[in-house]
């Protein structure tokens, strides 16, 4: 018995580290960027509607949305192709960040990646993604999106 209750202890004390996820990279090494700054700011929750409204207008379907981090994720946009290493997905990234001096930046950013399986290119299920370069020309539409939500012109 005792044995259970310190097992259920440390899966209590473990489990939301493993169920937490890593913090998205701001370093532009990592990826490319669009920045906006709002001035003046609606409330950050206001702004993650916004940005959820945003990446479904832009043809993302729904995603995530973080309130810790403030960031919304969109699901990926698949457009499989019937050659090989022609298929392609994409992935939305809006992030709200409230800087020290009280300024808030919205940014956006446009994952790609590309199916690289050879024989079954049609299949969902056997597809082999692999990163590619950022969409910032998708990532300024994603943006302007979010703008028109808050009916900012950008």
């Amino acid at each position: 018995m005792r044995k259970l209750l310190m097992l259920s202890l440390l899966l209590l004390v473990l489990l939301p580290a493993a169920c937490t996820t890593p913090p998205l990279d701001d370093d532009d090494a990592a990826g490319l960027w669009v920045e906006y700054v709002v001035e003046p700011a609606p409330p950050r929750r206001d702004l993650l509607n916004a940005c959820e409204w945003a990446t479904v207008s832009a043809g993302f379907p729904p995603g995530s949305r973080d309130e810790g981090r403030g960031s919304v994720t969109s699901g990926w946009d698949v457009h499989l192709r019937p050659y090989s290493k022609k298929g392609l997905r994409w992935q939305g990234i809006l992030k709200v960040v409230i800087r020290e001096d009280g300024s808030t930046i919205l940014k956006a950013r446009v994952l790609t990646e590309r199916n690289m399986e050879i024989n079954e290119t049609m299949n969902p299920a056997a597809a082999e993604w692999e990163r590619t370069d950022d969409e910032p020309a998708r990532a300024r539409v994603l943006m302007q999106h979010v703008l028109s939500q808050l009916h900012i012109s950008g």
